[in-house]
């Protein structure tokens, strides 16, 4: 039997990421410019990677994220080679918690998480293709029920947050970049926060 296309070892995914930016990057070899700084205009790009969910404050009834993975698309527009601004859609991954009703049964807290966002972004060259970049903005996160035996679903609810986010990339050509990302998504609902940090790729139109 096939696995699900969800429980693919992420390691793998990314591996194969590299491979295709590798091959196209070879192949658009002779249309890469003297410089490759950041020229205004529309980009999009994907990441995966791994997520984590939990308590703004640890305790007994806290929501602890199970093995989640994260996965997530953007797009946004470079106004200068320095600063711009970016929307994305972000899967943060399930979220569990086991907890105890007041007849002594046991009780399945079982979600999904998931952000959309609006940043302004931030990009400092470091030369040789590499730079620093950084995000601020705002999250606005869902936790919905999956699989729950709660019935009131505890955990779930919406969220807006501060979005605060750093990275770096590297720039295979004027078009293609490496990117790595560390991302806090503040609270997605009152009881769960998430963060996560994600390998991907971003292509510059």
């Amino acid at each position: 039997m096939k696995k699900p296309i969800r429980n693919l070892p992420v390691p793998r995914v990314l591996g194969a990421l590299v491979v295709a930016i590798g091959l196209v990057s070879t192949a658009r070899a002779a249309d890469v410019p003297a410089s490759k700084g950041d020229t205004p205009g529309p980009y999009m790009g994907i990441g995966l990677g791994v997520s984590k969910l939990g308590p703004r404050n640890e305790g007994k009834d806290g929501a602890h994220g199970e093995r989640p993975q994260a996965a997530k698309l953007y797009g946004g527009y470079r106004l200068t080679e320095t600063w711009g601004a970016e929307a994305g859609l972000v899967k943060l991954g399930r979220v569990h918690n086991d907890t105890t009703a007041k007849d002594g049964s046991p009780v399945h807290h079982n979600g999904e998480a998931h952000s959309l966002y609006l940043a302004g972004t931030g990009r400092v060259a470091l030369g040789h293709g590499f730079s620093l970049t950084g995000k601020a903005g705002v999250s606005f996160g869902r936790v919905s029920a999956k699989g729950s035996s709660d019935t009131n679903f505890t955990l779930g609810g919406n969220r807006a947050s501060p979005l605060l986010g750093i990275g770096a990339e590297y720039k295979f050509n004027r078009n293609i970049a490496l990117t790595f990302d560390l991302d806090g998504y503040g609270k997605v609902s009152d009881k769960v926060k998430a963060a996560t940090a994600t390998v991907g790729a971003r292509y510059s139109f």
